[in-house]
């Protein structure tokens, strides 16, 4: 019998939601998502006129559901990490002890 190779990408993550996210995405979306619905649901904003409570309760969980997004799905081919790792990365980075040589 012939043997037929099939590559595997195994770079890319598995998706384990639904068959749509994988658990990096999921658990980057879904608080996201819960800190937007309590915002707008749960959330008074007293003693402001209505159309600043209404602009506030639309641009507040639209940034930061397009935060989240950006952080669940951006690929950056040129490092080969996803948004959030990169940004992690940078982090410690700017973090971590840096040694000067001087000449």
């Amino acid at each position: 019998m012939n043997e037929v190779v099939v590559p595997i990408d195994i770079t890319a993550e598995e998706k384990e939601v639904l068959a749509i996210l994988s658990k990096r995405q999921f658990m980057i979306l879904v608080p996201a998502f819960l800190v937007s619905f309590g915002f707008v649901v749960f959330i008074p904003l007293p003693f402001l006129p209505t159309g600043i409570v209404i602009t506030m309760k639309i641009l507040f969980p639209l940034i930061t559901m397009i935060s989240a997004c950006l952080l669940a799905f951006v690929h950056l081919d040129k490092y080969e990490q996803s948004f959030s790792d990169f940004l992690v990365t940078q982090y410690k980075f700017k973090r971590s002890q840096k040694v000067f040589y001087y000449w």
